[in-house]
């Protein structure tokens, strides 16, 4: 009877472990089986919308299929409000495409997933990538983002109407800020064509530009003040744009300002014939104008260069998405498939992988390859790039283009506005202290 009943408690363990692994073996199945949404967030033109959903749907037919995208894309000037109202309800994208600029912020309110973890178990792929390009996406040892591409601060300009006026334009950099302005007076004088007003959607990046060229930075290491206290520096780079504009020599700001889209901006329209831009929106542009562009490095001047290689954009991971490793596949997508990178054709910016770089050289168009040669001449002109933005960063960018507006509108001079502006960005900048 013992010895029956052993059997019979063998033969009941026995199935119950047969049953147990049926079970698990079915609830993996079945988790396998289960489709994944994922939301993924972008700006950019419409040439970007277009070739990054081709990429999506390649990524569904090379990858995985059970992975759908829902994709959220727009302009520059509506994205970040949205991902901030978004953040607010814990309601992020699961790939959010991350700027340079807001990295810092994003990470310190935890708004965004370590992704070191996927780069040391290969998910992300990063054996083709520079130290530099890995560090860019990295805050005190973490990796929180990919770059998508490297990209610097650029001169875009029409060679034709260059050539018409009897100009030529030092690629090279070699030219002053005095040259600049005489080569857009010289111009207008000739053509009476215009020139676009630098960088008025956001002139932090020409106020930065500058000051770095006087061998300072726009922020302290720490976050807590500005990098610099001349008021000079801030007057100089709101005389840029006011000497030319008082001139009659540029657009005026409200014209510019009526356009929000590449497409329909004035320089790629025609309408003025040099513009301050990214290199990763060279592309666009050239497509859009269907004639040919050029770039050039903007003028010297100070101590160092003020350009600097920046990571054009990334992608991150929200902290909230359910499909982090999902996610960081679709990344390492983005940044490895030669295949999906023929269809990008660097539209980004210059890929971060030197296998992709090798692999798509051949089927670039002659602009792609112009931003190749300009990225390549940056390298030799440039200086390390600063940290990313601390806390309080934006609203700085947003108080200089309130002051910048009002400058170029002629509502306060620009020795007032300079003094306000150093006055209140130290006061932002001053809650960072511990």
């Amino acid at each position: 009877m013992k010895k029956f009943l052993s059997i019979l408690f063998a033969v009941l363990f026995l199935l119950s472990c047969v049953l147990t692994t049926q079970i698990k073996t079915s609830q993996t199945a079945l988790g396998s089986s289960q489709s994944i949404k994922l939301r993924i967030a972008w700006w950019g033109s419409q040439t970007r919308h277009d070739r990054t959903q081709k990429v999506l749907e390649l990524y569904r037919a090379k990858v995985n299929r059970k992975v759908s995208f829902v994709p959220e894309f727009g302009s520059w000037s509506g994205y970040w409000d949205k991902l901030t109202t978004q953040a607010a309800a814990k309601n992020l994208p699961d790939i959010i495409q991350m700027d340079y600029m807001y990295l810092a912020q994003y990470v310190q309110k935890g708004l965004l997933a370590d992704l070191t973890p996927y780069t040391k178990n290969g998910v992300i792929n990063l054996k083709d990538v520079s130290e530099a390009s890995v560090k860019s996406g990295s805050i005190n040892g973490k990796i929180y983002a990919i770059s998508l591409g490297t990209n610097s601060l650029a001169i875009a300009y029409d060679p034709a109407i260059a050539k018409k006026a009897g100009v030529k334009i030092p690629e090279d950099g070699n030219w002053t800020w005095n040259d600049y302005k005489e080569i857009i007076k010289k111009v207008y004088q000739k053509t009476k064509i215009r020139a676009d007003l630098a960088l008025t959607s956001d002139p932090k990046f020409l106020l930065e530009y500058y000051v770095r060229q006087q061998g300072k930075s726009l922020y302290k290491s720490d976050g807590t003040g500005l990098g610099f206290n001349q008021e000079k520096f801030v007057i100089d780079a709101f005389n840029v744009n006011l000497e030319l504009l008082k001139s009659g020599y540029t657009a005026r700001p409200d014209e510019i300002s009526a356009t929000s889209t590449i497409e329909d901006s004035l320089f790629v329209k025609g309408k003025t014939w040099i513009t301050w831009t990214w290199s990763n929106m060279f592309v666009a542009m050239a497509n859009a104008a269907k004639r040919p562009l050029a770039l050039a490095l903007p003028p010297k001047g100070g101590k160092r260069p003020g350009l600097y290689l920046k990571p054009s954009q990334f992608f991150s991971v929200a902290a909230t998405s359910k499909y982090k490793n999902e996610a960081a596949k679709v990344i390492n997508f983005f940044t490895n498939s030669v295949e999906a990178n023929k269809i990008l054709l660097a539209e980004r910016g210059v890929p971060i992988s030197s296998k992709v770089r090798e692999g798509i050289k051949n089927a670039v168009e002659p602009a792609v390859r112009q931003t190749f040669d300009y990225i390549a001449l940056v390298e030799k002109n440039c200086s390390p790039i600063d940290p990313p933005d601390p806390p309080g960063g934006t609203e700085v960018g947003q108080l200089f283009k309130d002051l910048y507006d009002q400058v170029l509108y002629g509502q306060i001079k620009p020795e007032v506005a300079a003094k306000m502006f150093i006055q209140r960005a130290n006061q932002i900048l001053m809650r960072n202290k511990k």
